[in-house]
């Protein structure tokens, strides 16, 4: 119990430091009712384990990530978003559909905000498709909270399980094993690459790799073949050896 109560004034010692509220030794023993002894005690204790740690003016000085090619989103609709999602509040969204081209009103329960290849995502539950759905933020043209209820489905898969199942960000609709052949110019560097957790790796003694990746949708896996040229085969499915036979087609007739 004793260990219990030690947790306490430490948390909030170090949130008060968060909130730039710098208290002395005297006013935090007045305030937790501890003695000066305790409070030296618990001092000592947040900064022998805060000094070890890096501070964020050195992390921010000594650690970048770089995206290229992501999406822009309205910082309005990025702040409403994260509201609904920490308030578990369900939104109404307007929605454009790239694939489709058009715009739908949907009534969602954001669940999970992911930053995908540098792009901005809310994993929530969709009422008009009553499943699991992925939305792009750079998509959303407007949102607002709604006093709707929304219920989830008993049989409702996990948040990890739904974005973990299939290769990319689509992860609607039945798997399809996708297997890839990657010419030896290339097969050192797919060796490194993870591109599922379920991924199936062989090379053969002519230096060639094989990848079979469980995928949902062909529009991602398809942009990922195309980046290597005559580098990479489809070996199988049929259907998207041939999308990205006539895609080849198409670029041939653009560079004729």
């Amino acid at each position: 119990m004793a260990k219990k109560l030690a947790i306490e004034p430490r948390r909030r010692f170090h949130g008060q430091i968060n909130a730039a509220r710098y208290s002395n030794s005297r006013k935090l023993r007045e305030h937790f009712e501890i003695s000066q002894k305790q409070v030296q005690r618990d001092i000592d204790f947040l900064r022998s384990r805060l000094d070890a740690l890096p501070h964020l003016r050195e992390i921010a000085g000594k650690v970048l990530v770089k995206n290229i090619q992501y999406y822009k989103v309205d910082e309005t609709t990025f702040h409403k978003t994260v509201d609904a999602l920490f308030r578990n509040q369900p939104a109404k969204i307007s929605y454009h559909s790239q694939h489709k081209n058009e715009a739908t009103e949907q009534l969602i329960l954001p669940l999970h905000l992911l930053c995908y290849m540098g792009s901005w995502h809310i994993i929530a539950f969709c009422t008009l498709r009553n499943e699991l759905r992925g939305f792009a933020l750079s998509r959303i043209r407007s949102i607002e909270a709604s006093s709707d209820n929304v219920t989830l489905p008993d049989n409702m898969p996990s948040l990890k399980e739904y974005m973990r199942q299939n290769f990319g960000l689509i992860s609607v609709g039945k798997s399809i094993e996708v297997c890839l052949k990657f010419a030896p110019d290339v097969s050192s560097w797919i060796s490194e690459q993870i591109w599922h957790k379920k991924q199936a790796v062989s090379i053969d003694n002519n230096g060639n790799l094989f990848l079979k990746i469980p995928v949902a949708d062909f529009r991602e896996i398809r942009r990922e073949i195309l980046k290597f040229g005559s580098s990479v085969e489809v070996l199988s499915p049929d259907s998207l050896r041939d999308e990205i036979k006539k895609e080849i087609e198409k670029m041939s007739a653009v560079y004729r």
